[in-house]
C-alpha cells in the first residue's frame, strides 16, 4: 500500500472542553445573585385518586346547599292547603201550612220594603189647573178591648210630621184576641184622605195615631199603619193626555216598576233570611201628569213589600214535616223551586202573623262555621284531620290537599287555606 493517507484517514481532534463550571440552584448566577431554591413537590398519598375529584366533591356540595335552600324557600313560600268540603244534604218533600209572626220562637219573618219610581214622557193634550188631596189604605187597629171599637166620619190619623188624614165614612174596629196567650190585635182595612191638597200629603208607608184619643189608655191601644202610599196630592196645573195613551204608558211603567223592585229586594234582605217571589207585594201609585213643554210626564210609583223568613226556622219546620232526623242548622237550597202562597197577602204588610202554603222538594243543606273550621284545621297534621272533621256534624267528608306535596303539614296562617264546598269526594 502506498504510504501516502487521504483526507478520510486523518482523525479530527477532540473538542476542547470549557473550564468554566456550569450554575447550580445552589451557586450564585453571574449577576451574583443567589438563585432562590425550588419548593418541593407535594407529595400525593393517593395517586391512584383522579386531582378533579376534589373539585367534583365541592361542586356537588354547592349544588346540595342551593337545593336545599331552594326546597326551604319553597316549602315557605308557596305552603298552601286547599280544603274540599262535602256538607250533608237532604231532600225534603213538603206540602204544608205554616204560620209566622214577626216575633215568632221557631218561624219567624222581617218585613221588608222597597220602593221605586219610574217616569215617561207622552204628548200632551192640554193643561188645566187642579188642586188635588193625597188618599191611600191603612189598617185601623184594636189591642184596647175584646169588643169591636166605632170610629166617627172624619176621624182623624196623625203621621208623625203632623199630617192629618180622615176617613170619610164611620169605621168600626174588631176587638183583639188571644192566641197562645200572645194579644193579637183585631183591625180592618180603611180609605183616608188628606186633610188638604197638595204634594207634601204624598206620603209612602207610615204609622199613624189618633189624636182625637189622646189623653185616654185607647190612644195607645188603637193606631194605625199605611197599607199603601198616601199619592195624588197637587196644586197647580197639570197635564192633559188621551186615556188611551195615558193607560198604555201606565202599563209599560208598572212593569218597569216591578222588575227593578224584585231586582232591589233581595240585597235588601236582612242578613240569615229567605225571601220568595210569589210572596211580594206590590202597591204601585200614579202621580199627577206634569207638563214639560208640549208634553207630559207620567210617573208611576211601587212600593214592595216582603216577609223575609228566618231561613234556619223555615227549614227546620220543612225538615221536622219530612220527617227528617238532624240536630243542627239548615238552610234552603232551591227555594224559588217552591210553591209558597200566602193565605192573606195585606198581613204582610200590617206586620200581621201570616200563613202560608209550601209545596214542593226542599233541598235543605247542613250549616257549619267555614272560619272556625279554618281555625281549627290551621298548624294541623295530615293524621289530624280526622280529629278535627269529628267536631263538625254538618260535614259529611272532608279532604285536605297540601302543597308542596312534600309538607305534612297544613299552614298556620288562615289566609293561606282555602275553603270550598262540593258534591262529593272521598275524604275522611
Amino acid at each position: 500500500m502506498d504510504g501516502k493517507r487521504s483526507i478520510q484517514d486523518i482523525i479530527p481532534p477532540a473538542r476542547s472542553r470549557s473550564m468554566r463550571p456550569s450554575l447550580t440552584p445552589h451557586q450564585e448566577s453571574g449577576d451574583g445573585v443567589p438563585t432562590p431554591p425550588t419548593p418541593p413537590h407535594p407529595i400525593d398519598l393517593n395517586p391512584n385518586r383522579p386531582r378533579g375529584f376534589l373539585a367534583f366533591i365541592f361542586v356537588l356540595g354547592g349544588i346540595l346547599l342551593i337545593a336545599s335552600i331552594a326546597v326551604g324557600t319553597l316549602s315557605t313560600v308557596f305552603h298552601r292547603a286547599y280544603v274540599s268540603v262535602v256538607p250533608y244534604r237532604f231532600e225534603a218533600p213538603v206540602a204544608t201550612t205554616f204560620k209566622a209572626a214577626l216575633d215568632g220562637e221557631i218561624l219567624s219573618y222581617e218585613k221588608v220594603s222597597t220602593e221605586v219610581s219610574k217616569m215617561k214622557t207622552v204628548a200632551a193634550s192640554g193643561q188645566e189647573a187642579a188642586e188635588e188631596r193625597a188618599t191611600g189604605t191603612i189598617v185601623v187597629y184594636n189591642a184596647y178591648s175584646t169588643k169591636s171599637e166605632r170610629l166617627i166620619t172624619n176621624t182623624r190619623f196623625e203621621t208623625k210630621d203632623g199630617l192629618i188624614f180622615r176617613v170619610h165614612a164611620p169605621v168600626v174596629v174588631p176587638g183583639y184576641t188571644t192566641k197562645a196567650g200572645v194579644k193579637v190585635p183585631g183591625s180592618i182595612e180603611v180609605t183616608v184622605y188628606a186633610d188638604a191638597p197638595g204634594e207634601k200629603y204624598n206620603l209612602g208607608l207610615t204609622d199613624l195615631t189618633i189624636p182625637g184619643l189622646k189623653g185616654t189608655e185607647q190612644y195607645t191601644l188603637m193606631y194605625a199603619k199605611s197599607k199603601t202610599p198616601m199619592a195624588g196630592g197637587f196644586v197647580g196645573n197639570r197635564a192633559i193626555v188621551d186615556s188611551a195613551v195615558k193607560a198604555a204608558a201606565v202599563t209599560e211603567l208598572k212593569a218597569e216598576v216591578d222588575r227593578e223592585l224584585r231586582e232591589k229586594m233581595r240585597p235588601s234582605l236582612p242578613p240569615g233570611t229567605v225571601m220568595f217571589d210569589s210572596t211580594v207585594s206590590i202597591a204601585y201609585s200614579e202621580g199627577t201628569d206634569r207638563i214639560e213643554g208640549a208634553s207630559a210626564v207620567i210617573t208611576v210609583s211601587g212600593i214592595a213589600t216582603v216577609p223575609a223568613f228566618k231561613e234556619s226556622g223555615l227549614a227546620q219546620a220543612i225538615a221536622e214535616e219530612a220527617h227528617i232526623q238532624y240536630v243542627g242548622e239548615l238552610v234552603i237550597e232551591n227555594e224559588n223551586a217552591l210553591s209558597v202562597v200566602l193565605a192573606d197577602p195585606s198581613s204582610v204588610s200590617t206586620g200581621a202573623e201570616i200563613s202560608m202554603t209550601v209545596s214542593g222538594n226542599a233541598q235543605l243543606l247542613a250549616v257549619y262555621d267555614g272560619q272556625k273550621l279554618v281555625q281549627d284545621l290551621a298548624g294541623k297534621k295530615e293524621t289530624d284531620i280526622t280529629s278535627v272533621r269529628a267536631n263538625y256534624p254538618a260535614i259529611e267528608s272532608l279532604l285536605v290537599r297540601i302543597y308542596p306535596f312534600w309538607r305534612s303539614s297544613i299552614p298556620a296562617s288562615a289566609d293561606r287555606i282555602e275553603v270550598s264546598v262540593d258534591d262529593a269526594h272521598e275524604g275522611v
